[in-house]
């Protein structure tokens, strides 16, 4: 019987897939646009296919008069807290730059202060995801193992809180509080080995069981400041006593309940999210533990 990969190296394997193709856009001879949406929605989209018993994915229609039209929220759900983040995606440009400084026309402010200020309002983590190409990284370069090459990780996290205080212009400045988003689920990277054995189904090609696996970074003394800003599929699962925003303590079948509270009685969910300028939310069940295998 053939089995889905886990949730954790669909994440591996989609940065991967968005640092190379991000750098492929970005060739002398190559004029593609590759905006911030069409990889947020292209990923999201596969991280659906892929895991429908653990992903559900709406998406509600942009209109002009939105605060903010990149912004989607994901509630990761465990068996004893849930995660929520209210995500800004970023890409690089062609000229490594990254552009955090940017005013809202339709209200003058800066995107990221109502980044943030719309999260506190609704308990949720305000969070930039960064995406990035190989050589545009200093500090989440891929290592060489006798092994292989571990992934690319072309989709980092970061606190909005800390973007904010640095405000970088350059990946570089922010690069060391990041996180790539796997570590949500597995704190390792991932060196991509063949093996023969099990077939696995991903729901539209046929891999070997062993397409994956994954290695601890030995040479790595110690997690990089951003882990702290993150809890872990785990973390959600366990009985312990956890701490930070975005953090609820409640059971998942509590928590059709707990969304209600994000709309007013006299509109829809859809248009509560659209006025917030959040195109999209993302809801992820790991209260079974199947997000966080290898």
């Amino acid at each position: 019987m053939m089995q889905s990969p886990s949730l954790v190296l669909t994440l591996v394997e989609l940065a991967h897939a968005t640092s190379q193709n991000l750098g492929f856009s970005q060739e002398k001879n190559v004029h593609v646009s590759y905006g911030e949406e069409t990889i947020t929605e292209t990923n999201l989209l596969e991280l659906r296919r892929r895991h429908p018993d653990l992903i559900k994915l709406e998406t509600f229609s942009k209109k002009d008069e939105a605060i903010n039209g990149a912004d989607w929220e994901w509630h990761i759900i465990g068996s004893h807290y849930v995660f929520r983040m209210r995500v800004q995606a970023k890409r690089l440009q062609k000229d490594n730059k990254l552009k955090i400084k940017h005013k809202v026309k339709s209200t003058g402010k800066e995107q990221i202060d109502l980044l943030i200020a719309d999260a506190k309002k609704y308990n949720l983590k305000p969070v930039y995801c960064l995406y990035s190409s190989e050589k545009q990284r200093d500090y989440w370069k891929k290592k060489s193992f006798e092994d292989g090459e571990t992934m690319e990780v072309g989709c980092l996290l970061a606190s909005a809180r800390d973007v904010k205080k640095i405000m970088p212009t350059k990946l570089s400045a922010i690069e060391k509080k990041c996180i790539p988003w796997h570590y949500l689920a597995k704190r390792r990277v991932y060196i991509p080995l063949k093996l023969p054995g099990t077939m696995v189904w991903d729901g539209g090609t046929v891999f070997y069981a062993g397409e994956w696996w994954g290695f601890e970074p030995t040479e790595t003394k110690a997690q990089p400041k951003g882990v702290a800003n993150f809890p872990t599929f785990e973390d959600l699962n366990s009985k312990k006593r956890i701490e930070g925003e975005g953090l609820s303590q409640i059971s998942p079948q509590e928590y059709e309940q707990f969304l209600l509270s994000y709309s007013s009685q006299d509109k829809s969910e859809s248009d509560t999210y659209l006025e917030r300028g959040i195109i999209g939310k993302v809801t992820i069940d790991v209260s079974r533990g199947g997000g966080a295998q290898r």
